[in-house]
């Protein structure tokens, strides 16, 4: 066990050390190294901010490990990972007076650091950088991408917070239009929906099918997320040899801004798959 706690321990050291060296340096015997420091993901908490109430928060549990840490410096970027620093807007610092704490994060400091207005389906990186009490920062930014991703680290370094919206039946009920559907191309027809709870029925979700087999799309919606799980399902036929197609896929409901977003696959009644597709609809 001492000899894997060791080892650890120098990778931490190389790891950090190595990554700040520049071109002629002088090559240093392993253990005059500093040891780097980071943060271990302990729980992931809620990770999405409710766009219709900014005072929801993100968080994460973590643990600190390696040298004694004094602060983290926490940041956001909208979208995805970015190590370049000056792509990122200081969210907050948290002071750190124990060796597990809880790291929290409001849709409103992530409106105020980035001057918008988080929006359903938005995604955010939050950058964790660590101080330690001997002045050293470590972050994604100067860390060897590759050894920031091992599991068997846990890193928490960057992680993501998504901006979502409560499903509300009576806002979610209308008629849409199609804005996009590459695999049935009917673009600016229109579909009634109702809702339920915790379900959406599209009638139709592929107008151009034909029978037999034309049935409504049902939607499975997280009420609390808008999130949405299609379940394998026969929507319609296309002809002589290519009926009773099949949908089934992942997406968002957001009734707050009257917005379907799926991502759907399609497979012939014979079993033949035929790609996945987007299909978008808008609240008229």
């Amino acid at each position: 066990m001492r000899k894997l706690i060791t080892s650890a321990a120098l990778l931490l050291a190389l790891a950090f050390t190595m990554n700040s060296c520049q071109k002629g340096d002088i090559a240093q015997d392993v253990n005059s190294l500093g040891i780097g420091s980071y943060v271990k993901l302990t729980t992931a908490g809620n990770l999405n901010v409710d766009a219709t109430n900014l005072t929801s928060k993100v968080s994460i549990e973590v643990s600190q490990y390696g040298s004694e840490q004094e602060k983290i410096i926490m940041y956001v970027t909208k979208g995805n990972t970015s190590v370049n620093r000056s792509n990122w807007k200081k969210l907050k610092e948290v002071p750190i007076a124990s060796g597990s704490y809880k790291l929290e994060v409001s849709g409103q400091e992530i409106a105020t650091a980035l001057a918008l207005t988080p929006a359903p389906g938005d995604q955010y990186t939050i950058y964790n950088q660590i101080v330690t009490k001997d002045g050293r920062t470590f972050d994604i930014a100067n860390t060897f991408a590759d050894f920031a991703g091992l599991p068997a680290y846990n890193m928490a370094l960057t992680w993501k917070a998504t901006v979502v919206c409560p499903f509300v039946p009576a806002a979610a009920t209308g008629t849409y239009v199609i804005t996009a559907d590459n695999w049935d191309g009917a673009a600016g027809e229109t579909s009634a929906v109702t809702a339920t709870a915790s379900s959406a029925t599209l009638t139709y979700a592929f107008p151009y099918a034909e029978a037999p087999g034309v049935n409504p799309l049902v939607l499975t919606v997280n009420p609390a997320t808008g999130g949405v799980t299609v379940a394998k399902q026969t929507y319609g036929s296309y002809g002589t040899g290519f009926e009773n197609f099949t949908a089934a896929g992942s997406g968002f409901f957001f009734s707050c801004t009257g917005q379907i977003t799926l991502s759907l696959t399609h497979v012939s009644g014979g079993g033949t798959g035929y790609g996945t597709y987007p299909l978008r609809l808008s609240k008229l």
